[in-house]
């Protein structure tokens, strides 16, 4: 197992930085990733990203599949790994977009490695500010990523993988259940009224 710097293993850029407040705009250009569009579990919800037109250069800011977006300002810190082709899709400033420059490390892999508890406590130990916290560029950059052989970290992203797809059947379990609980009660509650 080798050890590196994150600077070493992938391009990190800033996203996209807006001079005013952006504005949904019916017909725009692009579609833009903002914090509010994860979930509780950092699951990117794709379905209700802000379209509009951009200002600035659309194609630095651009994400694609394999690319890993890094949350550097706020509360919590989390890595995602975009999964899926996503045309004309930016990633908002409070992002850092992370591109892996080599083929021995698997972007899902990096992503999951950002979201442990030991990147995670070297964060919460270099992150500026109180509540909502910045992590700058240089401190992500220093980073030091374990990367073992590439089949280990096929084994781990294919357990990650099943992990996420086991939450989101019991969640989805969980609203199906609420739901017929919540129609059986007002089913019984109608009967009494007859």
């Amino acid at each position: 197992m080798t050890k590196a710097a994150l600077k070493t293993l992938a391009d990190i850029q800033v996203g996209y930085q807006a001079k005013a407040r952006i504005k949904e705009r019916a017909g725009g250009t692009h579609r833009l990733i903002q914090s509010k569009n994860f979930d509780s579990f950092h699951r990117l919800r794709s379905e209700n990203l802000t379209v509009f037109f951009p200002e600035r250069k659309p194609e630095i800011y651009s994400v694609r599949k394999g690319d890993i977006l890094f949350q550097a300002r706020g509360v919590v810190h989390f890595a995602y790994c975009i999964e899926d082709d996503l045309k004309d899709t930016l990633a908002a400033g409070s992002f850092y977009i992370l591109r892996t420059k080599n083929e021995n490390l698997l972007p899902q892999y990096l992503a999951w490695w950002l979201n442990q508890s030991k990147a995670q406590a070297y964060f919460q130990s270099q992150a500026r500010g109180a509540g909502m916290s910045f992590i700058s560029k240089s401190t992500l950059s220093r980073l030091q990523v374990q990367i073992p052989p590439l089949s280990v970290q096929k084994k781990v992203v294919k357990i990650v993988t099943l992990a996420k797809h086991e939450q989101f059947l019991l969640d989805r379990l969980s609203s199906l259940r609420s739901r017929l609980v919540k129609a059986v009660c007002i089913k019984a509650i109608q009967e009494q009224e007859r």
